[in-house]
């Protein structure tokens, strides 16, 4: 059987936050909706952000701007 390529959203996966400029931050999934095509995320900062599948590129993007942060799916840490 196949896995997949990339990381399944789960709720409780770790997560890397990129934000414009380049900073970047840990988050873990709270919560994961449509299946799995929007995530809300919090930072390490506490700040709780949603993102969105983009169909075009296959990249989580900021729910509220495509300007916004990027979020990217860490493996497991097993």
């Amino acid at each position: 059987m196949l896995s997949p390529s990339r990381p399944v959203p789960r709720v409780g996966s770790q997560a890397r936050i990129a934000h414009f400029g380049g900073g970047f931050e840990l988050g873990t999934v709270l919560a994961v909706h449509d299946e799995g095509r929007r995530l809300e995320v919090r930072g390490e900062a506490g700040e709780l952000l949603e993102f969105v599948l983009n169909p075009a590129t296959a990249r989580f993007v900021s729910a509220g701007s495509g300007q916004g942060p990027r979020l990217e799916l860490l493996g497991d840490q097993s």
